[in-house]
């Protein structure tokens, strides 16, 4: 077989059905050809960072790697964005960037660029297609993606290598490296300091997840008696309706906001398989008590100065400290009372017409249980955080590392393809987003998917106004035209729906999920009101 055969031959093997990209000539239109004869899908997108987005969510939902695809130059500058989006959401994707024949690298001409000075502060590894043994270089691609925190890898594709006639060499799979087990000395002196605590909080994170730790976690937070937050890449890992969960945090503690409040009144924290990404500050030293539970010594730690660290197997770390821990901790009602006392800042405003909240409330109503979740930044995101639950993982696909615009359209793009349109679905995400991605209207009616995107339309990027106006800035530069999303989608072949009151937006919703095609439903909100809400769910 040749390369390109070779390489979608291992992307089948790491259940791949569907890759993303922009082809040119070349290389990209081997690899197209080769996956057609077995079934491996090519989705022509709208611009290469939403085949690096949509491949990487894809690759969570099939607990694989995805793959998309780019031209050299320009093409791989473009993807560059999307791995970066992939490596700050922590998605697994392999990228592929067709490049200049190594005989003539070190020429300037057309498209030619060095992909590893673009792609280097935002890719795990970096990899080139050779004659020799490239079925090893691409598995490592698939493993490197996939293996300790997940992230994006690159493979340049030598442009003369297309069609060359190889072995494969290796066809065993790679193995995941376990984590070690902790050393019960060690396990001993983290149980006297937890049981010595009167409020402890625990933080759950994604890795919690990777060490298959989660009903251990559980059981450990109840024999502890600790309030539980979870990061933003963790939704859903440790059950967000259990009694003992307060928050999602992004990062330091913040006065007035639930995950804040539960930590400023610990005297000790507990960070389970937490990744250093999911803080938007670094944490001041001397100013909360922690220890770090990771499955990795060489994972950096959230924490600036933890009082100790522990490095191994989570599952195997907290099956030990849970026999050892007696601790009243916290009382049920005092972690309610803590909600409870912030429930205002998310309350709808009595003077809108159509808020947020409408849309979120109707949302969850009307969302099967089974259903999935994708969304991205906004100035909707800090509340949809604080209102709707979720109970197991890979239900919520939203932004953190990167906390970011611009990534729910592919992400819905990749997921609902993942699921084979079958697991409904629902898209929330606001107008400045989703004027980056206005072309994949067209990719997501050729995919014929068929779940409803929600935009909040304020005709302008609400975000940043409300914190030019909280710096004393003047109004300036912000705002945009009305845009009308329902025509857009019908222009392309979508479905489309304007609404402005809770029940117009009922109405629409309902009716998407009883369509074959994907409805696109702009729901313009009380913009002002919404605008200034923003802070109080920041805890402004």
């Amino acid at each position: 077989m040749n390369i390109s055969e070779l390489f979608m031959k291992i992307a089948k093997e790491n259940f791949i059905d569907h890759f993303f990209g922009i082809p040119g000539s070349g290389v990209p239109l081997d690899l197209m050809d080769s996956g057609r004869k077995i079934d491996l899908h090519f989705i022509n997108v709208a611009h290469e960072s939403t085949a690096a987005i949509a491949a990487g969510t894809y690759g969570l939902l099939k607990e694989s790697t995805g793959l998309s695809l780019a031209v050299k130059g320009v093409g791989a500058a473009n993807l560059t964005g999307g791995m970066a989006n992939a490596y700050f959401e922590r998605m697994p994707v392999v990228g592929i960037c067709e490049t200049t024949p190594n005989y003539s690298y070190q020429n300037e001409m057309v498209q030619h660029a060095d992909h590893y000075g673009m792609m280097k502060s935002v890719t795990k590894k970096m990899l080139t297609i050779s004659k020799d043994n490239p079925g090893k270089t691409i598995r490592d691609a698939f493993f490197t993606s996939m293996e300790n925190r997940q992230g994006p890898v690159l493979i340049d594709f030598p442009s003369d290598m297309g069609l060359v006639d190889v072995k494969d060499e290796l066809n065993t799979s790679y193995k995941p490296k376990k984590s070690q087990e902790t050393k019960k000395s060690e396990i001993i002196k983290i149980s006297e300091i937890i049981n010595k605590s009167k409020k402890p909080v625990i933080i759950i994170g994604n890795d919690v997840r990777a060490d298959n730790a989660i009903d251990e976690s559980i059981k450990f937070a109840e024999k502890c008696g600790a309030g539980v937050i979870s990061t933003m890449k963790s939704r859903g890992v440790f059950p967000e309706n259990h009694e003992r969960w307060v928050a999602v945090t992004t990062g330091f503690p913040i006065q007035n906001t639930k995950a804040g409040d539960l930590m400023l009144n610990s005297d000790l924290i507990i960070l389970i398989g937490v990744d250093q990404m999911m803080t938007h500050t670094p944490w001041p030293q001397n100013t909360l008590q922690t220890i770090e539970i990771v499955s990795d010594s060489n994972f950096k730690t959230m924490s600036s100065d933890p009082i100790f660290i522990e490095a191994g197997n989570i599952k195997f770390t907290l099956n030990k400290l849970t026999r050892m821990i007696e601790n009243t901790g916290w009382k049920i009602p005092e972690l309610s009372n803590i909600s409870k006392k912030l429930e205002s800042r998310f309350k709808r405003p009595s003077n809108a017409i159509f808020a947020t909240q409408d849309i979120i409330e109707i949302s969850k109503e009307i969302l099967p249980e089974e259903g999935l979740v994708y969304s991205e930044t906004g100035a909707f995101i800090t509340l949809l955080e604080n209102t709707w639950k979720f109970d197991q993982p890979s239900k919520f696909f939203g932004t953190s590392g990167g906390r970011t615009m611009g990534l729910m359209i592919p992400s819905f793009i990749g997921g609902c393809l993942a699921t084979n349109n079958s697991i409904p679905s629902i898209g929330i995400g606001a107008d400045g987003s989703s004027l980056m991605r206005l072309g994949e209207f067209e990719t997501i009616k050729r995919c014929n998917l068929k779940w409803p995107i929600i935009i909040i339309n304020d005709a302008a990027l609400g975000t940043m106004k409300y914190r030019q106006g909280f710096r004393k800035y003047p109004d300036y530069g912000l705002d945009l035209s009305m845009v009308d999303f329902a025509s857009s989608a019908k222009s392309c072949g979508l479905k489309g729906k304007t609404t402005s009151t809770p029940e117009s937006f009922r109405s629409a919703l309902i009716e998407s999920f009883k369509e074959n095609t994907t409805t696109i439903i702009d729901a313009r909100i009380d913009a002002k009101i919404y605008q200034d809400s923003f802070g109080l769910t920041l805890g402004d």
